[in-house]
C-alpha cells in the first residue's frame, strides 16, 4: 500500500478513537436536529476502518448494542414520524443510519442490524413516499445556513433544511439496504424519490452538493442492484452537472451550487470520488478514472488534518485562486466520512496512486499540472517537499496537510490559478 494512504488511514483511525467518538459522547442530545446523522456517520466510519486495519474502534460494538435504548420505539433517532410533516434533516441522517447498518450486517453477519434497518425503513422511509414528488422547490429566502446547517421553515408539509435537498440524501441508504434485502416497496420508493430529484433544476434552488453527489451514488448503487440503463445515465448526468458548475478548480466542491464564495466540504469531495470511480468501473471511459485521481491529489489530500480528522477549505475560483483552510475540523461530518473516502483509496489505489507521467502543462483556466497533480505557488513559503519550475514561476504540488502541525497548516496559502 502507498505509504502516504497508509499514513492517512492510522491517523484517521486514531482520531476515530479518541474520546469524541466513544461511547459517552457518540449518541447525541436531542436538542441535535440532525437526528441519527452523528451517529450514523460514526458506526459507518468504524465498519470502514475495520474493512481497511481488520481492527475496531473500541466503540464499534458498545455503540451497536446501545442503540435499542438510545433511539426511539421504531429503532430510529428522534421524534417517530406524525404523519404530518416530514423533517429532511432526519431523513437524510438516517441515511447515513442505514448506511452504517447495512454495512454492519455485511461485515459481521448481524442479523439484527437488518432488523433496525427494516424497522428505520417502515416506520420513517415508507411513510413518507408520498411527500417527495411535492418536495418545496420555491422557497422564500432564510435558507443561507453555516457548515452544519440548521432547520429554518416549515412548508407544504416539509420541514426544511439550509442544507438544501437533503431529503434526496436517502436515496444512497435506501438504495444500500434494497441491494441488500429487494424489499420492492423500497424499490417503488426510490423510483418515485428519483423521479423527483430529477425534475429539480439543482443550480437554480441552490442544492447542496453533497445532497446531489449522495443521491447520485444512490442512483449507482440502484443500477447495480436492477440494472436499469435509464439509472446509469441519470447519474453520468448528475455528475456532468456537478463537474460543470459544482466543482472547484482544484477538484473539491461549492458546497451549495451557485455560491463559490462559501466552503468546501469533505464528505462531498470524498462522494465526488467515488461518483467517479464507480463510474469509471462501470463504463471504462478514461476521464472518470483521471477525474478520480485529480480528486485524490489535489482535493481530499489537502483536506484532511494533522490529528486524522477533516475540514472544510477554500472554494479555487478564477475570480479566488488561493487555496487555504476554512475551517481546521468539521468532526460531526467530514472526520467520519473521510473514512470511506479512504476505503475507496485502498480499494482502487493501483488507479488511484498510478505514475501517470510528469509531463506539464497548461489549461484553459491557467492551472498548471504535473500529469494530474496541480502545481501550485506556495504564497507563504510554508510547505516541504520538491520545487519545479514552470512557465516562468517557482512551484509545488498540492501537499498532504495530514504531515503539517495545525500553526503550520493554517497558514499555508496556494495559488492556483494564473494569467
Amino acid at each position: 500500500m502507498d505509504l502516504n494512504l497508509k499514513k492517512k488511514i492510522e491517523k484517521n483511525f486514531e482520531r476515530l478513537s479518541e474520546p469524541l467518538y466513544q461511547i459517552q459522547n457518540i449518541f447525541q442530545r436531542q436538542s441535535y436536529e440532525w437526528y441519527g446523522d452523528w451517529e450514523g456517520r460514526a458506526l459507518l466510519s468504524f465498519v470502514c476502518q475495520f474493512k481497511l486495519t481488520g481492527k475496531k474502534i473500541p466503540c464499534m460494538d458498545l455503540m451497536f448494542g446501545r442503540l435499542p435504548e438510545k433511539t426511539n420505539g421504531y429503532l430510529y433517532f428522534g421524534k417517530p414520524y406524525d404523519g404530518k410533516v416530514a423533517d429532511e434533516q432526519q431523513l437524510s441522517g438516517h441515511s447515513w443510519y442505514l448506511r452504517a447498518l447495512v454495512a454492519y450486517a455485511g461485515a459481521f453477519g448481524s442479523a439484527e442490524a437488518l432488523e433496525i434497518a427494516r424497522s428505520t425503513v417502515e416506520n420513517l422511509y415508507l411513510p413518507v413516499a408520498d411527500k417527495y414528488e411535492n418536495y418545496p422547490v420555491e422557497r422564500d429566502g432564510g435558507q443561507t445556513g453555516g457548515v452544519g446547517g440548521n432547520a429554518y421553515k416549515v412548508q407544504d408539509g416539509w420541514k426544511l433544511s439550509t442544507d438544501v435537498g437533503c431529503a434526496f440524501m436517502p436515496i444512497d441508504g435506501l438504495a444500500h439496504y434494497y441491494a441488500a434485502t429487494k424489499d420492492e416497496r423500497v424499490a417503488k420508493l426510490l423510483r418515485t424519490m428519483i423521479g423527483a430529484f430529477m425534475r429539480i433544476d439543482k443550480p437554480k434552488i441552490g442544492m447542496q452538493t453533497h445532497a446531489t453527489l449522495s443521491a447520485a451514488r444512490g442512483i449507482l448503487e440502484f443500477y447495480a442492484a436492477t440494472g436499469e440503463e435509464k439509472y446509469l445515465q441519470y447519474a453520468k448526468d448528475i455528475f456532468a452537472l456537478y463537474v460543470s458548475l459544482g466543482m472547484t478548480l482544484n477538484y473539491e466542491n461549492f458546497n451549495w451550487f451557485g455560491r463559490p464564495d462559501t466552503w468546501t466540504e469533505p464528505c462531498a469531495v470524498v462522494d465526488s470520488m467515488i461518483v467517479a470511480l464507480k463510474l469509471f468501473r462501470l463504463t471504462g471511459e478514461s476521464g472518470y478514472g483521471t477525474l478520480a485521481r485529480r480528486i485524490w491529489f489535489n482535493g481530499l489530500q489537502f483536506c484532511q488534518r494533522f490529528n486524522g480528522g477533516a475540514g472544510t477549505n477554500s472554494c479555487v475560483t478564477a475570480e479566488n485562486p488561493v487555496l487555504k483552510i476554512n475551517s481546521y475540523e468539521a468532526p460531526f461530518c467530514c472526520t467520519m466520512r473521510y473514512a470511506e473516502g479512504l476505503l475507496y483509496a485502498a480499494e482502487n489505489s493501483p488507479l488511484l496512486m498510478r505514475d501517470d507521467g510528469g509531463e506539464i502543462s497548461k489549461d484553459r483556466y491557467g492551472r498548471i499540472f504535473m500529469g494530474d497533480k496541480l502545481l501550485a505557488e506556495d504564497l507563504s513559503g510554508q510547505t516541504e517537499g520538491e520545487r519545479y519550475t514552470a512557465f516562468g514561476k517557482t512551484l509545488v504540488r498540492i501537499p498532504s496537510l495530514t504531515e503539517y502541525p495545525r500553526a503550520t497548516a493554517e497558514n499555508i496559502r496556494l495559488k492556483i490559478i494564473f494569467d
